[in-house]
């Protein structure tokens, strides 16, 4: 007959447990580093239609009051 063990409340290797901890940490890091190279990259666009001349910025669509919110949210 066979007969099979169950061995209740088995711990968890401390390297399964580090591997996943590693994980986290390195998902955690690359949303951090995602949303920083967003922010410069919306910085540096935000400064280069400020430097437009007010013509140019009425042909694209947008007024010099609403480039912050055009480059950050897009346009409607």
């Amino acid at each position: 007959m066979l007969q099979t063990t169950v061995i209740p409340n088995r711990a968890v290797s401390s390297t399964a447990t580090f591997r996943d901890a590693s994980g986290r940490a390195w998902v955690r890091l690359r949303r951090t580093l995602a949303a920083g190279v967003q922010a410069w990259i919306a910085r540096r666009d935000e400064r280069q239609l400020m430097e437009m001349p007010d013509y140019l910025l009425k042909d694209i669509g947008i007024g010099r009051s609403e480039i912050s919110s055009a480059v950050r949210q897009g346009r409607a």
